[in-house]
């Protein structure tokens, strides 16, 4: 087992960061949680776009 560097901690904590800004607006959107009903026009919204920017960002992560 190989220990973190700083780097990675910091990867990590970024990549959980993102996923709760995503679950979030998702939920906010109507896209997931319990008895999820999509908002009318969400692909217009800000909230959608910067879902989009999140799965890029978390992409990059992974890489």
């Amino acid at each position: 087992m190989t220990a973190r560097t700083d780097d990675s901690r910091d990867k990590l904590s970024e990549w959980e960061q993102l996923i709760e800004e995503k679950i979030k607006l998702g939920t906010k959107l109507g896209l997931m949680g319990k008895g999820a009903k999509l908002k009318e026009n969400f692909k217009q919204t800000k909230e959608y776009q910067r879902i989009n920017e999140i799965d890029v960002r978390l992409r990059e992560l992974v890489k």
